[in-house]
């Protein structure tokens, strides 16, 4: 997919527009942060998207709203799917973007961690215990 920025055209990496398109899938929650990150940015930053999105669960696990909690459920299913097939770049953007911005143990709202995909709760371990 192109798309114009500044009289040129730039090719979006596969994994951004991954990404974009199961959050835009997922609900008006995370399409309106997909919105908001291009508004920012101008082009999907995959890793700062992520990054967005790991605060945005953590919220949505916690918080009040209703049906918030089923939709990060499977916006995280999502992305261990894409953690799974994927490939190495993927991997790298999930781990450096999403689950790093996660909170660590002792921080609050770290017990979404525990409701993580085996495949990712495994990884994000892993990174937190250095």
């Amino acid at each position: 997919m192109l798309r114009r920025r500044s009289d040129r055209h730039t090719r979006l990496p596969r994994i951004a527009l991954t990404l974009a398109r199961v959050l835009v899938d997922a609900g008006p929650d995370t399409a309106e942060l997909v919105r908001e990150h291009g508004d920012q940015f101008d082009e999907v930053l995959p890793t700062v998207l992520l990054a967005d999105l790991a605060r945005w669960y953590v919220a949505a696990s916690l918080g009040p709203v209703a049906g918030s909690r089923a939709v990060a459920d499977r916006v995280v299913v999502a992305l261990a799917q894409e953690f799974r097939d994927g490939d190495d770049v993927a991997r790298a953007v999930i781990a450096t973007g999403f689950l790093a911005a996660l909170p660590a143990p002792g921080e609050l709202g770290h017990e979404v961690v525990a409701r993580l995909p085996r495949r990712l709760g495994r990884e994000v371990a892993a990174m937190q215990r250095g």
